[in-house]
């Protein structure tokens, strides 16, 4: 009897011995959170790189227009964010709901503009458009933001970069083309004429901004950005 009552013991302290590890094991990792950010706004109207006719008079004030923007839904956006810019300087920023607004600007200028694309989990960028004012202009107009173009080479994992310039003076145009990559600076190019780049390398799957300056011997500039992902 005296073996058998030591051996019942024993389980039972083996047992007892078993059920307490569970107190060292690690606690389980929380699963990641998915984001979700916005997908990107197409902005249609006032039309890129023209002279704005969609567009009503502010009573009382003649120096003035009230110009009409439009642009395309952005997947899972919440709200936007229309930025309006003239000279790189920010002028009216105005946060919507809908899918277009009203915005009161100085006659006979060139303006850039860009619709950003908002909800809970982040912000999308659009493109930077261009147009101008009717109205005659004090001095000389700026030029429209140059409408950016990439191709890129994956064979060579190379981008193209080119870009489209005017100016409702007709002015001759300079630019200033800087890329970005991961939000740092890459390649700069200073003072072109020419309205393309030799092949620039790239690193499959990076984010890039491309950012064009058009300048004129006037002084007057404008700034165009577009934003991606090179190709896996």
């Amino acid at each position: 009897m005296k073996i058998l009552r030591y051996i019942g013991c024993l389980v039972l302290v083996l047992f007892v011995g078993s059920c307490g590890g569970g107190d060292s094991s690690e606690p389980e990792t929380p699963p990641e959170e998915t984001l979700n950010p916005p997908g990107k706004a197409v902005g249609t109207l006032p039309t890129n790189g023209e002279p704005c006719s969609d567009y009503s008079e502010v009573s009382g004030d003649d120096t003035k227009v009230l110009i009409l923007f439009k642009w395309n839904a952005a997947e899972s956006a919440q709200n936007y964010d229309v930025i309006i810019s003239e000279g790189g300087s920010e002028v009216a920023k105005k946060n919507v709901t809908g899918l277009e607004t009203t915005v009161p600007l100085d006659r006979g200028k060139t303006y850039t503009w860009q619709v950003n694309a908002i909800n809970g989990d982040g912000e999308t960028n659009s493109n930077t458009y261009s147009f101008t004012t009717p109205g005659t202009p004090e001095g000389n107009y700026a030029p429209y933001a140059a409408q950016i173009s990439v191709e890129f080479l994956t064979e060579t994992s190379e981008m193209l970069v080119s870009w489209i310039g005017e100016d409702e003076d007709g002015d001759i145009l300079s630019y200033d083309v800087v890329i970005f990559w991961e939000g740092t600076t890459g390649e700069t190019f200073a003072g072109i004429i020419e309205t393309t780049l030799e092949p620039v390398s790239y690193i499959p799957g990076t984010a890039y901004t491309i950012q064009v300056t058009s300048k004129d011997a006037s002084g007057n500039f404008s700034v165009s950005i577009v934003e991606g992902t090179t190709p896996d």
